[in-house]
């Protein structure tokens, strides 16, 4: 697998488990605030309603794999990173971008997963670090990655398993990804 292959398929599993994450969440705050069409005010659209929305658009964009769950969360199908199935995947991300920017509200309740799946992959660094591993190996999560755990590519194995074992159990919904030989 080339280093490009590598970023790409990072790239991918960040855009869907942005999307995944905010199909999925249960955050109690209430729907997003968003510019009403009349007297500049807000008004509260709620998180099902604008799924179905984003959801519509995607189809719209061609995304007909995109689907309403029974629970009106947006549900996204795996788009693999092989050399045939790239530009299925930029094609995606490309309809998702656009999505999210006409769907009023869908940004902040991508914002919202994000800053969620953040601090859960932040949970699995600390708890990595407890138990073997160092902060060069596992740095601090970086949005970039969406709910992923950017590891360094020169750390150990067998103590990294050991250590995920662990740890795992209590943050289940955080994936992990290795950085490039720069870092990258």
């Amino acid at each position: 697998m080339t280093r490009s292959t590598v970023r790409l398929a990072a790239v991918a599993m960040a855009v869907g488990s942005v999307v995944a994450m905010a199909a999925c969440s249960s955050d109690k705050g209430g729907a997003p605030n968003v510019a009403g069409a009349s007297g500049g005010g807000g008004r509260t659209l709620d998180e099902g309603a604008i799924n179905q929305a984003w959801v519509q658009c995607m189809h719209e964009a061609g995304q007909t794999g995109v689907q309403l769950t029974k629970d009106g969360k947006a549900s996204v199908p795996a788009v693999g990173t092989d050399a045939g199935q790239a530009a299925g995947a930029d094609a995606l991300a490309q309809a998702m971008s656009a999505c999210d920017a006409k769907v009023p509200g869908k940004q902040q309740l991508n914002d919202r997963a994000v800053r969620a799946m953040v601090e859960e992959a932040r949970g699995l660094a600390v708890c990595l670090r407890k138990n073997g591993l160092t902060a060069e190996q596992v740095p601090d999560p970086d949005p970039k990655y969406g709910g992923n755990l950017a590891i360094s590519p020169d750390t150990d194995s067998a103590l990294f398993q050991k250590a995920f074992a662990i740890c795992s159990k209590d943050h289940p919904g955080v994936g992990v990804t290795s950085l490039g030989q720069d870092g990258k």
